[in-house]
């Protein structure tokens, strides 16, 4: 083999080398976490993004809800307490303040990317932010838990709390809701009927004193408890978000709290009765306001702005809203009415969150404690 052949393969070899290595640098890892709507919408996302030509390519890790807590915080945590100085987590998504909070606290500030606005020019048009780090999350969608109903059985359904725990005691077996440890929709039944009896601002504190106010509630969550929907004899606490519906499109309740999202986009795909319809209570049950960040250690964070640049668009919210029934965070007027009309009848207005950090798990194992070994 002559030498010119040689460096021509050499060559060769570089330049494969080096498309590698661009190919890679362009590569983005998206930790997305909840219900199978979510994983479907993030494929719709990413689709789309794909075909702008910005020569990214974003890879989904999909992490389903109800398998205890998502392993990319701890993952993140592990990394930036160890000094790792990389990490294949590019972008979390999904996350709330809970979230941000607990990696603030159990890292440092500084394990997330301040996200440079310059980069992400679509971020001026969302309306919505994180409570507690603005600077290092961006909102892309809401959602709201709500009380999912069967019209047919309960055409006039609770308005307040007080009406709703009234209407569980008079039709016994007929409400349930997941365990708050598999999905947020029981998650936020639970919450809203502990901090209901608390002062307002318990649910935007993550201070350990509101701990010892919680006992009312949890007095209130085992008046309610023998008056839920049994099975076998026995009070059952079904398991994920989607445990209470599968009980509520088969008839075996008529009421659960339910994700409006998961809801209504399950209702637009024939997977739930047209009977079943949504309300909200006064005052509200909680819901999130969704955001994405960028981890420090991320290999990819310019990659990485990119997508979230595209996350914010108009087209990526309409995606969201048609494909989710997501709320949308930047100016609804920006958006098709005929995308609109799909999420008729939901009171965005009443939109409600929470920031309670480390609390909300110390709530779920006491609840696991104390109510579901009752009897």
């Amino acid at each position: 083999m002559s030498r010119r052949t040689v460096c021509g393969i050499v060559a060769a070899i570089a330049c494969v080398m080096a498309a590698g290595s661009a190919s890679a640098g362009d590569r983005i890892n998206l930790y997305t976490s909840g219900s199978d709507n979510v994983r479907i919408v993030w494929d719709a996302v990413i689709d789309a993004f794909t075909r702008t030509g910005t020569g990214v390519t974003v890879v989904q890790q999909y992490l389903p809800s109800g398998a205890g807590t998502r392993s990319d915080l701890p993952k993140i945590i592990a990394a930036w307490n160890s000094g790792q100085k990389d990490i294949d987590i590019d972008i979390i998504a999904d996350i709330g303040d809970d979230d941000l909070t607990r990696v603030m606290k159990e890292a440092s500030i500084d394990a997330l990317v301040t996200l440079d606005r310059s980069k992400i020019p679509n971020i001026s048009t969302i309306q919505a932010k994180s409570a507690v780090a603005p600077e290092k999350a961006m909102a892309f969608r809401g959602t709201s838990v709500f009380i999912a109903y069967n019209s047919d059985k309960v055409p006039t359904p609770p308005k307040t709390t007080k009406d709703l725990y009234a209407w569980i005691k008079a039709n016994p077996g007929r409400f349930a809701y997941n365990d708050p440890s598999t999905g947020g929709a029981g998650g936020s039944f639970v919450l809203t009927t502990i901090y209901n009896l608390l002062p307002p601002e318990a649910l935007k504190s993550t201070d350990e004193k509101w701990m010892a106010q919680w006992d009312p509630g949890f007095a209130l969550l085992k008046e309610l408890h023998p008056f839920l929907f049994k099975a076998s004899g026995r009070v059952q606490y079904t398991v994920k978000n989607q445990g209470s519906l599968d009980l509520l499109a088969a008839g075996s309740i008529w009421m659960c709290p339910a994700w409006a999202d998961q809801t209504l986009d399950q209702k637009s795909r024939g997977l739930l009765p047209a009977s079943i319809k949504l309300a909200q209570l006064d005052p509200p049950l909680t819901g999130v306001l969704t955001q994405v960040a960028i981890p420090s250690l991320s290999r990819n964070v310019d990659a990485s702005y990119k997508f979230l640049n595209y996350i914010a668009s108009v087209e990526a919210q309409d995606i969201f809203v048609r494909v989710m029934k997501a709320i949308p965070v930047i100016d609804t007027r920006k958006l098709p009415a005929s995308t609109l009309e799909m999420l008729s009848g939901l009171q965005m207005t009443t939109y409600r969150t929470s920031t309670i950090g480390a609390l909300g798990p110390k709530l779920n194992e006491r609840w696991s404690r104390e109510i579901a070994t009752l009897p």
